[in-house]
């Protein structure tokens, strides 16, 4: 998973925190689109690359000669790599909180820990991420996807500013900033969103500090340990199991689809019955209550000019790209169509069955377009090939929901108790026909997936 990806799931309030950091843990860095597949981090030899440097007249540049670091940085194609050699750190196992002043106007922090801020009109999309790293004996750092990089003073601490160009316009960050805080050994590595201005960003970055404080009450902090980045080395086979046209996880519309969930910490299993009951299909959202509506799909609208002031859903232009492997390439735009976009509205039911209440329950299926393979249906995507669509796959529209972070909290549902949910998304009209929803899955991303396990439950909603 690359670490642009990390901050785009971070965003998303189903993914648990902990699976992100160990994703940071492992080292895979890939600045990607969605729907790729993940690529991992090579370890990276200090003393090698300034060798190469040496033989083959690389610009290379050493930063910052002081008592306790030597930082080089290193640009080949489209990679920038930072090795920092940390000779003789005092304060290595202190821990730190934080501490983030100036921020623009309207911007706020996105949850509690201090490390994701944005601005209130773009939620979540953008503004500032940040890593916070403690630096170790030798401490390798790589960027993909890099236009450009410039070395700074700010503040009286040696910076990094990388640009970065994927090939793509539609980039959710366009820098990212290395900043050195010698004294505390640690290494702040901050991702710029394309809405934050150059002055905006040097503000920030210029008042930013670290505060001393207990480990209970320091910012999310990785530990630079190389051990974390061999592991990855080893090449690992990766595949999906497509889903059998006969699979017993797979349903159709007016079927009652028995589904186990676990909750809570101690893995609770609640049992329910989930019903599609009806599938419709709409060219307008005027006749319904803009408040259901989620904001980031209303904002992807805006940004593509694909609805009208009458709220008529307007054709747009969906492009194409060959994706690079953001070292010795960036993406390549191969196909630019203008689509159709439709509503899909599903009036469904969730039953409580069994004898307890259940804990509040988090209603986001996604919308997951398949293709036939056989006897079998699998993900339509292509590998290598990102496709710049509205459709997020996200629920765009719940009725009833919850409110800000909780949008997707449909509550608790009582012992025989049956809720009726209304949801709703935006999809391009060529993929109507291929349509199906993954209902109730709550796992993460994994190199093997088996799209039959027990704990999916897809549900036929192909549109003719």
């Amino acid at each position: 998973m690359d670490k642009d990806i990390f901050f785009n799931q971070l965003n998303k309030v189903e993914v648990p925190r902990e699976e992100v950091l160990q994703s940071i843990k492992l080292g895979v860095s890939r600045a990607v689109q969605e729907g790729e597949q993940p690529r991992a981090k090579r370890k990276r030899n200090r003393f090698l690359i300034l060798a190469a440097c040496l033989l083959i007249g690389i610009p290379t540049t050493a930063l910052g000669a002081v008592k306790v670091y030597d930082m080089i940085v290193h640009k080949q194609n489209y990679e920038v790599n930072i090795s920092v050699l940390n000779t003789a750190s005092k304060k290595s196992n202190e821990w730190y909180k934080l501490k983030v002043a100036n921020l623009p106007e309207n911007m706020v922090a996105d949850d509690s820990t201090g490390m994701k801020y944005s601005f209130k009109d773009n939620y979540a999309r953008g503004g500032f991420s940040f890593i916070l790293w403690k630096l170790r004996e030798n401490s390798d750092f790589s960027t993909l996807y890099s236009n450009s990089y410039e070395n700074r003073e700010i503040n009286g601490r040696i910076a990094v500013i990388v640009n970065k160009d994927t090939g793509n316009d539609n980039l959710m960050f366009n820098k990212q900033v290395f900043l050195l805080f010698e004294e505390e050994g640690m290494m702040l590595e901050s991702y710029i969103g394309a809405d934050v201005s150059e002055e905006q960003m040097l503000k920030v970055i210029g008042n930013i500090s670290l505060e001393p404080t207990s480990k209970e009450n320091a910012s999310m902090t990785v530990d630079y340990n190389d051990s974390h980045f061999s592991k990855v080395n080893e090449p690992t086979e990766s595949g999906v199991i497509p889903l059998k046209k006969n699979s017993e996880q797979l349903f159709s519309v007016g079927q009652t689809v028995p589904v186990t969930i676990n909750q809570g910490v101690s893995g609770t299993k609640r049992t329910l019955e989930y019903v599609i009951q009806k599938v419709e299909v709409f060219d307008s959202i005027k006749d319904f209550k803009q408040e259901n509506f989620n904001e980031l799909g209303l904002q992807i609208l805006s940004q593509n000019k694909a609805l009208d002031p009458t709220k008529k859903l307007l054709p747009y232009r969906r492009d194409v790209y060959e994706v690079g492997n953001g070292k010795d390439s960036i993406d390549q735009l191969v196909e630019s169509k203008v689509v159709n976009l439709k509503f899909v509205y599903l009036t469904t039911t969730v039953k409580n069955t069994g004898e307890h209440a259940t804990e509040e329950i988090y209603m986001h299926p996604s919308i997951q377009v398949l293709k036939a393979e056989k006897n079998a249906w699998n993900y339509a995507a292509k590998a290598g090939i990102n496709e710049e669509s509205i459709m997020t796959g996200e629920v765009d529209y719940l009725a009833s929901h919850g409110t800000g972070k909780g949008f997707y909290n449909i509550g608790s549902i009582q012992p025989g108790q049956t809720k009726k949910i209304n949801l709703g998304y935006f999809v391009d009209e060529d993929k109507l026909d291929s349509i199906f929803l993954d209902a109730f899955y709550y796992g993460g991303v994994a190199n093997n997936e088996d799209m039959n396990a027990k704990n999916r439950w897809w549900i036929d909603i192909r549109q003719k």
